[in-house]
């Protein structure tokens, strides 16, 4: 019985936790393609790939997402 329990209730507890297919994560956050239009959107500007990259995690945790680690 303790065992069915778990095996219902564990994939609850990970659907809790909205996630995209490129690693990020986020609880109630924005959806992420909109959330990611967006921030690509507004750093379209700046130059170098290290400084975009900076820009767009700032950016998504802003809006609710925490960025892959790398």
């Amino acid at each position: 019985m303790r065992r069915s329990a778990m095996l219902l209730f564990f994939p609850l507890l990970l659907g809790g936790c909205a996630t995209s297919d490129h690693g990020w994560t986020g609880s109630g956050a924005e959806p992420f393609n909109q959330a990611m239009a967006d921030c690509k959107g507004r750093t379209a500007a700046l130059g170098g790939k290290p400084e975009r990259r900076f820009a767009i995690d700032t950016c998504m945790a802003g809006k609710g997402w925490t960025p892959p680690e790398r």
